[in-house]
């Protein structure tokens, strides 16, 4: 696993740069504010009467419509592209019109990006911050003095200097507290339409199955919902908190009957899935 290495976070490169924060949502604000307490120089893009510019500047932040912040900053971060197409070409307009060479666009999702759908004029240099954590959480962490770990990746450099910019600004986040994993924009995205595909989309369907199945044969839908998702959720909130071990004894394994002999010998005989998760939850405090 590679990570950022805090050592090398140099803050003064953003004292002479203002960020942009495209809108206002969870997320948003957790960008807006926690760069904001760490001395950067900030602007919320949303529009000005709507109720979230209220928030935004109930929090002291000062905001302007998107294509002024874009313009007056030379620091973009794109916390939610929307729904559609809609959302990466508005942003891709806003660049292609109000940015300069030396300007720095950031992602919290590869996505649009991996799909061509986002896209920065020559010049301009393109990343990706992935908190690991909800908005509400990377917050949270950053005001306890801890901070949410965070996946980076810098998918276009023409600067020279997009990582040092990009580790500059996960210091500012707090992310560097915990760590950030060092990734490319092609990973993120494959793994993240993977575990759509595979994952969520089949639990979906396997869970509205199961739920018609159940009710059809005469279970109440409210003793249905318990059994499907109100006792999913809590094992996998075991496995999150500490790994499938909680749920198949201590090898990890699906149909374990206690044949390892240590704690030792389990760890080491486990699934690569509980190698990453052990190493992935060292880094996010609220676990440990």
């Amino acid at each position: 696993m590679s990570t950022l290495d805090p050592s090398s976070a140099d803050l003064t490169l953003l004292q002479d740069r203002q960020v942009a924060v495209l809108g206002f949502d969870a997320m948003g604000a957790a960008h807006a504010l926690n760069l904001r307490d760490s001395g950067v120089d900030v602007w919320v893009g949303i529009d000005p009467d709507s109720r979230l510019a209220a928030r935004a500047e109930v929090e002291g932040l000062p905001v302007a419509l998107p294509e002024e912040a874009v313009a007056r900053c030379d620091i973009l971060l794109v916390p939610s592209l929307g729904h559609g197409d809609d959302g990466p070409r508005t942003v891709t307009r806003l660049v292609q019109e109000h940015s300069e060479p030396g300007d720095l666009v950031i992602v919290t999702t590869a996505t649009a990006v991996h799909d061509g759908l986002l896209t920065v004029p020559e010049g301009v240099d393109l990343a990706m911050l992935r908190s690991i954590g909800s908005g509400d959480r990377v917050r949270e962490e950053y005001l306890d003095g801890r901070g949410c770990p965070a996946l980076v990746a810098v998918a276009r450099d023409d600067s020279g200097a997009a990582w040092a910019t990009l580790t500059a600004y996960a210091a500012a986040m707090g992310a560097l507290r915990s760590g950030a994993v060092v990734t490319t924009i092609d990973r993120e995205s494959i793994a993240m339409a993977s575990a759509q595909d595979r994952i969520q989309r089949p639990l979906q369907e396997a869970l509205e199955s199961a739920f018609e199945d159940l009710t059809g044969r005469g279970v109440e839908p409210e003793v249905a919902y318990v059994a499907l998702v109100h006792e999913l959720k809590t094992q996998v909130d075991q496995i999150y908190a500490a790994g499938f071990a909680t749920q198949h004894g201590p090898s990890g394994q699906s149909g374990d009957h206690q044949t390892v002999s240590s704690r030792r010998e389990a760890a080491a005989g486990a699934h690569p899935l509980e190698h990453a998760g052990r190493r992935v939850r060292s880094m996010t405090s609220w676990l440990r």
